[in-house]
């Protein structure tokens, strides 16, 4: 089973791993703000390599990527991880949780919190997981799926229980993370964007890395890309009229840029998405 650490922050949106008894990671630091879920078993947290925590079968947990983690399988342990970064998230759910901090402070702390998995999520989940080993659905099926777990988790828990859950990564510099997500695709380049949030270059540059945990060149080639894969996946837009929209210079600089970003040329992925379509039918 892949080791957490192996794990591209841009690629995956879901993971699945099965670890043995007395099994350890050590010194873990996500690349990517995560949930993790004990679907079955039990695990200890060591997190900064301080403090230690037990996180039972049917709880989750937020990893944070300004910790490390050492992690102790207690018995066999079924782990389900969803990424979530800050794009992941809209903006109606960053301001249900961030509007009027206010009068969310009594909720703040910066203690360890861990919650249940609730029934429904719990099936939510386990449907996943067949989903996952079947390794037959689109990148944009899972990030549909993300999707849905946010819609459960806003339906299904008090919102003071989930301002302590995720607060890690909806408080941390969240009025530049905000702006950040309302200009990075009405401009063309890292300038632009530092100037639209008034910034200077090369002060943008270094708060961003700080926010963002990457290059703002690399993450906004990858958001794009992101948009592209999903454009492509619907199938209701042809590949010129996606490359025009994106503002290619030719079909040749499109091509060649999913080639790079996403692995594959355009007619490639589409080729892709029929084949895994035609094999789940």
């Amino acid at each position: 089973m892949e080791n957490l650490g192996n794990i591209s922050k841009h690629r995956k949106i879901w993971e699945n791993f099965i670890f043995p008894s007395d099994y350890q990671i050590e010194n873990y630091l996500p690349l990517s703000p995560m949930i993790i879920f004990v679907l079955t078993g039990s695990v200890n947290i060591r997190i900064n390599s301080v403090e230690i925590h037990t996180v039972y079968s049917r709880e989750m947990f937020v990893a944070q990527i300004d910790h490390s983690y050492g992690i102790t399988i207690l018995q066999q342990t079924h782990l389900l991880v969803c990424y979530i970064p800050i794009e992941a998230w809209h903006e109606k759910w960053i301001d249900r949780l961030t509007l009027g901090e206010e009068g969310n402070e009594e909720y703040m702390s910066d203690e360890f919190f861990k919650l249940p998995v609730k029934k429904v999520i719990i099936r939510f989940l386990f449907l996943l997981d067949v989903y996952l080993k079947e390794d037959t659905f689109p990148l944009y099926f899972f990030e549909l799926k993300r999707q849905e777990l946010f819609f459960l988790f806003f339906s299904y828990y008090p919102d003071n229980d989930l301002v302590r859950f995720l607060q890690s990564v909806l408080s941390k510099d969240m009025q530049f993370k905000r702006v950040v997500m309302d200009n990075y695709l009405k401009v063309k380049n890292v300038q632009e964007l530092a100037k639209s949030v008034n910034y200077s270059t090369s002060g943008f540059i270094k708060k961003f890395q700080k926010c963002f945990n990457d290059s703002p060149y690399r993450w906004m080639q990858m958001q794009k890309a992101r948009h592209i894969s999903v454009e492509i996946s619907r199938g209701v837009k042809s590949l010129q009229e996606i490359a025009n929209e994106y503002k290619f210079s030719s079909y040749q600089h499109f091509s060649g840029f999913c080639k790079a970003q996403l692995g594959s040329t355009p007619t490639e992925i589409v080729a892709q998405n029929r084949l895994k379509t035609s094999m789940n039918i």
